[in-house]
């Protein structure tokens, strides 16, 4: 995303002024503002004097970005995307969504990977189950989480969640032989 400085208003800007800030602006992002009627220019001299002030806050620049795919205007999504310095793709998906749908989104939106569906307080009862059913199938385990946990997860899910605590080797026929299930072995004296 592009550094944009900020602006001053519109109304503290004369005409010409307000005209070079547009074109410096489409030259930078690549835009023909010849596409753009004036209605469709004040609009998005408004929006970027606007995202200059309010900066990287980016709840208050993906409601800019909703408010101008519905501003009635007929704004194109790269437009829109180029002033809010997202995709097209990401307008686009974003006007199919409904105002409270929008507004739900934006309420939780975060950053970076969701959270996991299981936590590591339940990796012991998983391991449990594993230990007291060991032919079991991996249905048989998604259906014991679901009942246990109310988590609804798919087959890869569980794997990653199986390997990143170690659980996939709890099949009996790899646990038998297992160092640390096995009968102890003796030992030497204790080295110092």
């Amino acid at each position: 995303m592009q550094k944009v400085r900020a602006m001053k208003s519109p109304a503290a800007m004369g005409q010409a002024e307000r005209e070079q800030q547009l074109e410096k602006w489409a030259r930078q992002s690549g835009v023909e503002l010849s596409q753009l009627d004036g209605f469709q220019r004040g609009l998005v001299l408004a929006a970027l004097v606007f995202l200059s002030f309010v900066g990287e806050v980016a709840a208050l620049r993906r409601m800019v970005a909703y408010l101008l795919a519905h501003s009635g205007l007929g704004l194109s999504s790269v437009v829109i995307g180029a002033v809010v310095g997202t995709t097209d793709r990401a307008v686009r998906k974003g006007r199919q969504v409904a105002p409270q749908e929008f507004w739900k989104k934006l309420q939780r939106a975060r950053r970076g990977h969701p959270p996991p569906k299981l936590r590591r307080e339940q990796v012991g009862p998983v391991a449990k189950y594993l230990s007291e059913h060991p032919e079991c199938s991996v249905a048989e385990v998604l259906g014991f989480i679901r009942q246990s946990f109310a988590v609804e997860m798919d087959r890869l899910t569980l794997r990653r969640f199986l390997k990143r605590y170690g659980l996939g080797c709890l099949k009996h026929s790899s646990v038998v032989d297992t160092p640390l299930l096995s009968e102890p072995r003796p030992t030497g004296a204790p080295s110092r």
